[in-house]
């Protein structure tokens, strides 16, 4: 039965012929190609013409693959192979169909070049991507530090102004431009902030801190936010808080901050309320509740999601300004401590925002000793001399006036390598401060910075040098420091932090 089913279905796959030295079939089973007898192969197809010049080879083995041919309607893809012998007998001719099996291949193969292709092309597009993340955060870094000229400018005219008497309505019309640059620089650092979520650079600096010191920091500004705009302003903070806690204060200042600004921003009457409380001290971490109220506009129930979205505002009446990123920031802040932003909002009554955070909690943890930063601790009867490598005229003009209103400066103002090191190495000059700015048009500050550390002079290498910049991202700062830069004064600066920096590092 078996051998009756084989001659039924199974399917022939190879022919031999025999055939003369001129190419002449004698002998065929004609199982693939028939009838073929007595005709010469290069009638049955082209293909066997390049064999004839084989035939009278002695003694060989010759294979061809992956051959199309056809003949009397049938068409195969097969490996053709040619056995020569002596000269006293007939070549051998086999002709294997092996169609399936090159079918099978050339599939797989498409599908494996189908893959490679698709993947090149997600390689092409993830580049592509990379480009154009890296142009938009380069562009954001540039555009932001073009900004941050001016807007020094504007804040250190603006103490200036304030410092020369004016009058009732000169004042006010003064503190509208505060306000103005004040909510600018914030945009502004949101703006860079979300440019480093983006890239996954934004991280927290867990160090002590005073956290009664910060909220009662917080509470004064939102007394006087509450007054401006005659609303009431209720605060509660556990007695059982810790004093000083391991946390990012910085981070922590700025995500209170934003949901702060965000109640007061909102509520055009009745109230706001600040609540932090101890939730837990457990396995030296301490869980901290803080929540912030409000009696304002509200949050409809389809737009509580949308709020955390970057460049996002529900409400967009034209009182109500802002670039829509406060939230957004707040979000991914208080994500990195493990923790989420809970809303609890009626639309048309009020804002509840509260989350939990946890902070390092033991008894051991101490402020770190801070080096006297007040100018009133320098020298009253010296004169510092200080070189100013900057070739903004808006920034060179603001740090001769905060330096000249306080009568104990000299200040020379130069913005390429060759007048720096020129300065430095004169013996007629002996300067006490190098302020470098980092971004300057034809050079770097940190290498002009690595410059200085190479002079051969001891007292020329040990000049302590201030960066100015608005560069201040983790990897920015570790390459700040190797090209041997003592410390850094963000961009857009005041009189204040100008000073207080500067009386660090003059003896």
């Amino acid at each position: 039965m078996l051998q009756a089913y084989k001659e039924k279905h199974a399917k022939a796959v190879i022919q031999y012929s025999i055939i003369d030295f001129n190419g002449i079939v004698l002998e065929s089973d004609n199982v693939l190609f028939s009838p073929i007898e007595t005709k010469n192969i290069a009638d049955v197809h082209p293909f066997f013409e390049s064999l004839i010049p084989l035939l009278t080879v002695e003694n060989e083995t010759f294979t061809f693959s992956c051959i199309h041919l056809e003949y009397n309607n049938c068409k195969i893809t097969s490996d053709v192979i040619l056995q020569t012998f002596n000269s006293k007998k007939s070549p051998l001719l086999i002709i294997h169909d092996l169609t399936t099996h090159y079918n099978n291949y050339q599939t797989t193969a498409q599908v494996r070049n189908e893959s490679v292709i698709h993947s090149q092309i997600l390689e092409l597009k993830n580049d592509y991507l990379k480009e154009k993340e890296e142009f938009k955060n380069a562009f954001i870094a540039n555009f932001s530090h073009e900004l941050r000229d001016p807007l020094t400018g504007i804040i250190t005219f603006s103490d200036i102004l304030e410092q020369s008497g004016l009058n009732h309505q000169q004042l006010d019309y003064l503190n509208v431009l505060k306000s103005s640059s004040s909510f600018l620089k914030d945009m502004i650092d949101d703006i860079l902030d979300l440019s480093k979520i983006e890239v996954g650079k934004l991280d927290l600096v867990i160090d002590p801190f005073n956290l009664h010191a910060l909220l009662d920091d917080l509470k004064l500004n939102c007394i006087v936010k509450a007054k401006q705009k005659g609303l009431t302003f209720h605060y509660n903070f556990d007695e059982k808080l810790p004093k000083i806690v391991g946390g990012d204060a910085l981070r922590l200042r700025q995500v209170l901050t934003n949901l702060i600004n965000n109640a007061f921003k909102f509520t055009n009457e009745g109230s706001v309320t600040f609540n932090v409380s101890l939730n837990q001290i457990r396995a030296q971490k301490a869980s901290i509740h803080f929540e912030v109220i409000d009696t304002g506009i509200g949050i409809k129930e389809e737009d509580v999601d949308r709020i955390f979205n970057s460049f996002t505002q529900v409400n967009n009446e034209d009182s109500y300004k802002g670039a829509g990123l406060g939230l957004s920031i707040s979000k991914y802040l208080v994500e990195l401590t493990k923790s989420k932003i809970t809303v609890d909002s009626t639309y048309g009554e009020g804002s509840k925002f509260s989350t939990n955070i946890n902070f390092r909690a033991t008894p051991s943890l101490k402020l770190p000793r801070q080096k006297p930063a007040s100018f009133s601790n320098i020298k009253k009867d010296k004169k510092y001399n200080i070189l100013l490598v900057e070739d903004s005229e808006i920034t060179q003009l603001s740090v001769l006036k905060i330096l000249a209103s306080k009568g104990q400066f000299f200040l020379d103002i130069v913005f390429t390598p060759e007048d720096v090191i020129s300065k430095i190495t004169n013996f007629d000059n002996e300067f006490d401060l190098v302020l470098m700015d980092i971004k300057l048009k034809e050079n770097s500050g940190d290498e002009i910075a690595q410059l200085i550390r190479k002079l051969p002079e001891k007292q020329h290498r040990r000049i302590p040098i201030i960066a100015l910049t608005a560069k201040v991202f983790k990897e920015d700062l570790k390459r700040y420091k190797k090209a041997g830069i003592n410390d850094v004064i963000k961009k857009p600066f005041n009189e204040a932090s100008l000073l207080e920096k500067m009386a660090m590092y003059l003896k």
